[in-house]
C-alpha cells in the first residue's frame, strides 16, 4: 500500500479594489507633498548673484602718489586696508552671510580726498527685492562705517552704489591686473606630465610661434606688450614671423596677435644665461577678457620670499627633449632660497642676482621644453597674481636637486619699465 500523498493547498489572498485605490491615493498624496517641499527649497534657498560698482570718499595719512599706481605695495596695502572695513562692516549687519566679495579696482583723487572705486558682489535668495537690498546695502554702509578704525578715514556719507551686470562687473575686472575667473589651481606633479588648466585660469599665458609652430612660452603685461625669455629670440630674430596666440590651446587659438618688434636685454650674451629677459610689442592691441588679459608687474623691491607657493605654466614637452603639448599645463612649485639652489650639489655658486630658483630639490615638479619664456606667478594676500619669474634654464627637466631657474623678474623691473613704460 502506497503512502498517502499529501498535497499542500495555496490560498491566494485577494486584494479588494478600493484598498488598492487608497494606497495609490496616498502614494500620490505623499509624492506631491514631496515635490511641493522640493520646490519651495530650490525657490526659497537659490541664491542668485548680485554685483555692485561702489565709490566710497577717504582721506589718509600717506600721499596719494604712494598707493595711487596699481599693483604697487602700498596700493596693495591700501586696498587690502580699505576691503577690511567693508568686509566687517557687513558682518557686523544682517547681511553677515550674503557677501561673497569687495574688491577695489581703482583709487582716483578728488579735491579734498580720495575716492576708491570697488566692486560688492553678493549672494541673495532670488526672491529678495532688489530695490530692497539696494536699500539694505548702502544703509549698512552708511551706518556701519562710522565706527571703522583707520587709517584711511573713511566718509561713510559719500557711499554711493550702482547695481550692475555680469558684464559689467567681468570688464572691471579684466581691466584690473592679476585676476583670475577660474581658480581650481588643481595639484599636479609638474607640468611634465601634470593636468591640463581650464579656460581663464592663467589668462595672461601666451604662445610664441615661429612660422606657426610653437617655440616658447610669454606673459601678457598689458594690452601690447608681452615679457619673455631672450634666449628665445637668439636664432629667430624676424619679427614678421613670430605671432602670439592666447587661450588654454595651441590649435585652436582664443586670439593671435603679429609682433611688431622685440627687444632683448643688451646684457644677455649667450652661452651664459644671465638677464635672459625680452619683450616684444604686439602688432595690435589684444581687448581683454575673461581668458585673456594681464598679470601684475611687481615693484623691484616687491620681496617674493623663499618657500612661497608659485605656479609655472605652459605648453612645454611631457619629458626632456619631448615634444611640446596643445594644451595648457600647469604646476606648483616652491621659491627656493638662492643660497640653496648656489650649493655644490644643486647649481654650484651658478646662481645670480637675476635668477631666481623654484621647484622641489626631489625632482618632478618643474617646467621643460617649450615652457621658456613662460610665466611663474605668485599671488597676494588679496589673491593678486603677480610676475615672479620667467623660465630661463635647468638641468633637464625634473631631476633631484636641478629645480628650475627663473629670470627674477623684481631685478630686471626697471629695465622692462624703460622698454615698455609700463
Amino acid at each position: 500500500m502506497h503512502p498517502a500523498s499529501v498535497v499542500r493547498a495555496t490560498k491566494r489572498a485577494c486584494v479588494k479594489p478600493w484598498v488598492i485605490g487608497l494606497i495609490t491615493f496616498m502614494s500620490l498624496i505623499v509624492l506631491a507633498v514631496c515635490i511641493g517641499l522640493i520646490v519651495h527649497y530650490v525657490r526659497y534657498n537659490q541664491r542668485r548673484t548680485y554685483n555692485y560698482y561702489s565709490t566710497l570718499s577717504f582721506t589718509s595719512d600717506k600721499l596719494y602718489d604712494d598707493f595711487g599706481r596699481e599693483a604697487s605695495k602700498n596700493f596693495t596695502e591700501m586696498s587690502q586696508r580699505i576691503e577690511s572695513m567693508v568686509k566687517k562692516a557687513f558682518h557686523k549687519s544682517p547681511l553677515k552671510g550674503e557677501i561673497v566679495k569687495a574688491h577695489i579696482i581703482r583709487f582716483s583723487k578728488e579735491e579734498n580726498g580720495v575716492l576708491a572705486h570697488m566692486l560688492l558682489i553678493f549672494r541673495f535668495r532670488s526672491t529678495e527685492d532688489p530695490e530692497t537690498i539696494n536699500i539694505i546695502i548702502q544703509r549698512v554702509l552708511h551706518e556701519q562705517l562710522h565706527d571703522a578704525v583707520g587709517p584711511p578715514e573713511l566718509d561713510p556719507e559719500s557711499v554711493e552704489i550702482k547695481k550692475i551686470n555680469k558684464t559689467e562687473t567681468d570688464n572691471f575686472l579684466n581691466n584690473c591686473c592679476g585676476t583670475r575667473r577660474n581658480k581650481t589651481t588643481r595639484q599636479s606633479l609638474r607640468i611634465v606630465g601634470g593636468t591640463p588648466v581650464e579656460e581663464g585660469e592663467w589668462p595672461w599665458q601666451a604662445s610664441l610661434q615661429w612660422d606657426g609652430i610653437h617655440r616658447c612660452g610669454a606673459t601678457l603685461i598689458n594690452g601690447t606688450w608681452l615679457v619673455s625669455a631672450a634666449h628665445c629670440f637668439r636664432m629667430y630674430k624676424d619679427p614678421a614671423r613670430w605671432t602670439a596666440s592666447f587661450g588654454v590651446t595651441l590649435y585652436p587659438p582664443k586670439m593671435r596677435q603679429g609682433i611688431r618688434r622685440i627687444i632683448v636685454h643688451e646684457k644677455y650674451k649667450y652661452p651664459s644665461h644671465d638677464y635672459d629677459i625680452s619683450v616684444a610689442e604686439l602688432s595690435s592691441p589684444v581687448p581683454y577678457t575673461n581668458a585673456v588679459h594681464r598679470v601684475c608687474l611687481p615693484d623691484a623691491s616687491h620681496e617674493f620670499r623663499p618657500g612661497d607657493d608659485m605656479f609655472v605654466t605652459g605648453f612645454g614637452a611631457l619629458q626632456n627633449d619631448g615634444n611640446s603639448q596643445n594644451h595648457l599645463r600647469q604646476v606648483r612649485v616652491k621659491h627656493i632660497a638662492t643660497e640653496i639652489c648656489n650649493e655644490p650639489q644643486v647649481y654650484n655658486n651658478t646662481i645670480t642676482p637675476r635668477m631666481l630658483c623654484a621647484g622641489s630639490l626631489r625632482g618632478k615638479r618643474d617646467a621643460c621644453q617649450g615652457d621658456s619664456g613662460g610665466p611663474l606667478v605668485s599671488a597676494d594676500a588679496r589673491d593678486i597674481w603677480y610676475l615672479a619669474g620667467i623660465v630661463s634654464w635647468g638641468d633637464e627637466c625634473g631631476q633631484p636637486n636641478k629645480p628650475g631657474v627663473y629670470t627674477r623678474v623684481t631685478a630686471v623691473r626697471d629695465w622692462i619699465a624703460a622698454q615698455t613704460g609700463i
